[in-house]
């Protein structure tokens, strides 16, 4: 699957005509936004960004075959620092450094995780397989799309959960205000369970990067941002023009009626939040219990597109040694099983043919039985006696 699925990138990137892919498309989509948000930060005009007509007019002169395509300006203001410095290339070349970027960092995350848990998962061609056969991380690098940041803070704010630094943990953990939504079941599990640190350390680096923008590119440029948040709100069906690639609850509840979808998505939030939050008061390993927040982060996202769940590696790593320490063989047979599945759905757009996205059916029910997993505690007093060991049923 990794070798077809590369080779069609590879064949996506080199043929075609000039930016254009030979399927049509231009090459790399989303990062077009981002090239020219980052042009428009270095050469002084970021004050277009959240233009409608300045920000396509600027994109067309950098890239003119890109005149057909229009992109909302969805991103806050701080994205644009980051790819500022790329935009001094060709688009071209740009795409392609960014894209060698993010197979490098994604490697050498998915190397880290794996290496924390490979008493469990010792087969390791067997994981570097799956990660580079994983659908949405493919998908990120042929949209050249930025949720490798994302993936990155969540996996530096693991480093520092697990050397006993919340406060550096939360620092990381605030640099997912690139992409605000996936913030949303850390937020309640830190204010839930009173990880006052954590939370000290995400108000601190949100503090930062807000600054950073007031005094480099001024209080007008986030106000314009802040002022767009709820017409993006308001017209979120346009953000997701081809629904089955979305991956997410409200996938699943749109298929009905707002007066019925809207309560139904708030409802199932609200269970896969309070089943994050016991995880997280829960004995499990800190890298099982951030694992479930992050397929929380995933689940309860308004606006989850198939290279968004490229942070679901983490947790999926994660979760195999764990099923493979702790759970029962039934079980550990059952999320094996579910894996495989999940793979070809993230990768099948199941919504298309029948309605239902299977891929988030999945998701669900991979957190259902993790969620069982670590329902299963074990107490300890101090002196290190093991007590007993006692099931409680999520």
């Amino acid at each position: 699957m990794a070798i077809v699925l590369w080779i069609a990138l590879v064949i996506t990137f080199v043929a075609g005509s000039g930016n254009r892919s030979i399927a049509g498309p231009i090459k790399g989509p989303d990062f077009l936004q981002f090239f020219t948000m980052g042009s428009l930060v270095r050469t002084g005009h970021a004050a277009a960004i959240y233009d409608f007509d300045e920000f396509h007019q600027a994109q067309v002169g950098l890239v003119p075959e890109s005149a057909p395509e229009f992109y909302p300006p969805v991103y806050p203001p701080q994205a644009a620092f980051v790819f500022a410095p790329l935009s001094r290339m060709t688009f071209q070349h740009a795409l392609l450094l960014w894209s060698a970027i993010t197979v490098a960092l994604f490697g050498v995350i998915v190397h880290s995780a794996w290496r924390a848990v490979s008493k469990h998962l010792p087969d390791s061609l067997f994981v570097f397989a799956a990660a580079a056969a994983f659908p949405p991380f493919w998908s990120l690098v042929l949209y050249g799309q930025a949720t490798i940041l994302i993936l990155a803070a969540f996996w530096a704010g693991w480093l520092a959960l697990e050397r006993g630094r919340p406060y550096l943990a939360g620092v990381a953990f605030g640099l997912l205000l690139i992409k605000p939504q996936f913030g949303i079941p850390l937020a309640v599990v830190a204010i839930s369970c009173g990880e006052w640190s954590m939370v000290a350390g995400a108000v601190t680096s949100i503090a930062v990067q807000l600054g950073s923008i007031i005094m480099l590119l001024g209080w007008s440029l986030l106000k314009a941002y802040l002022v767009l948040i709820p017409v993006m709100l308001q017209q979120r069906d346009l953000l997701e023009p081809k629904p089955f690639q979305g991956h997410s609850l409200r996938t699943l509840t749109r298929l009905a009626p707002d007066w019925i979808g809207v309560p139904l998505w708030a409802v199932l939030t609200a269970l896969v939040l309070l089943c994050t939050v016991r995880a997280w008061k829960s004995s499990a390993p800190q890298r099982v219990r951030l694992g479930m927040i992050i397929v929380a982060s995933v689940l309860v996202n308004p606006h989850v597109i198939v290279y968004d769940a490229t942070v679901l590696a983490l947790p999926l790593i994660w979760f195999g040694a764990y099923v493979q320490e702790e759970s029962p063989a039934s079980d550990a047979m059952m999320f094996w099983t579910a894996m495989y599945w999940l793979f070809v759905t993230l990768l099948a757009p199941t919504a298309q043919i029948i309605g239902i996205q299977v891929s988030v059916l999945l998701i669900l029910w991979l957190t259902t039985l993790l969620a069982r997993s670590t329902s299963a505690t074990r107490l300890v007093v101090p002196g290190g006696w093991q007590m007993f060991r006692m099931e409680r049923h999520a």
